[in-house]
């Protein structure tokens, strides 16, 4: 487990057409809510209750998702996961919720949609509803293979060597931004099934902050972890070529 603490939070900045991206270009996959240290802005308010009620945009009313909320205007010391307000279990409608008065960013997941919306909470009315977006962004496509058979990989920049197998792409390696100037020292990437629209197997490298027992299951590769949200489909399949493929290629001289 790449985290200190052994939890692994998804880190979530956006949709592509398969799972979400981080800021700044640099792309991560997995399922919590927001990165602490991007994402937090100094000084509480004061606090009331108010009941607000979330809900998806028209075509997704019957999604079945699940639905968190974070606070953005916590203080930097603060403790995110204990901050959290999450629904405790997967709901196919609205989330109604008792809510502080703050700042949120509330985010629903699908398994291959995400929705997310940075909302501030009034003490007046006390009873609110909010439609929550989708979020679509485009993929950032690095590597592809698009042939008949096996694809050998090195990506320079990261010394991230892989393979992968026919059908599948990967986004632009890179070392996660941790905040405050600090960057991962593990490789990052996605590797996803390229098909049309959603639904493609998909596996996260390294993500930061997966939860497994929210996100999915992780597995322990010779760079780190790779993640996933289900191993049902082809995702076994891709597994079985990209995990034993990934290494750290030698430095230059």
């Amino acid at each position: 487990m790449p985290a200190a603490a052994g939890l692994k939070m998804w880190v979530v900045f956006g949709k592509t057409g398969r799972w979400c991206s981080r800021a700044n270009g640099l792309r991560t996959r997995v399922l919590a809510v927001v990165g602490a240290a991007a994402c937090l802005l100094a000084g509480a308010v004061q606090a009331a209750d108010v009941l607000a009620t979330f809900s998806l945009p028209a075509g997704f009313e019957g999604k079945v998702v699940s639905w968190s909320a974070t606070p953005l205007d916590l203080p930097p010391d603060a403790d995110v996961l204990s901050a959290m307000i999450i629904a405790p279990e997967a709901l196919a409608g609205p989330w109604t919720v008792t809510l502080e008065t703050r700042h949120y960013l509330v985010s629903a997941f699908s398994d291959v949609e995400v929705f997310e919306l940075t909302v501030t909470l009034a003490a007046e009315p006390a009873t609110q509803a909010h439609e929550v977006p989708l979020l679509s962004l485009e993929a950032a496509v690095a590597y592809a293979c698009e042939g008949g058979e096996i694809c050998g990989f090195e990506d320079a920049p990261t010394r991230l060597g892989f393979a992968l197998p026919p059908g599948w792409a990967a986004e632009q390696p890179y070392f996660a931004d941790l905040g405050e100037g600090a960057r991962a020292t593990e490789v990052s990437t996605v590797f996803f099934e390229d098909v049309e629209g959603d639904g493609g197997s998909v596996w996260f490298l390294n993500p930061v902050d997966w939860i497994e027992d929210d996100a999915g299951p992780c597995r322990d590769v010779a760079v780190g972890v790779l993640c996933t949200f289900d191993l049902g489909g082809t995702a076994e399949a891709g597994f079985a070529v990209i995990g034993p493929s990934l290494s750290l290629l030698p430095v230059a001289p």
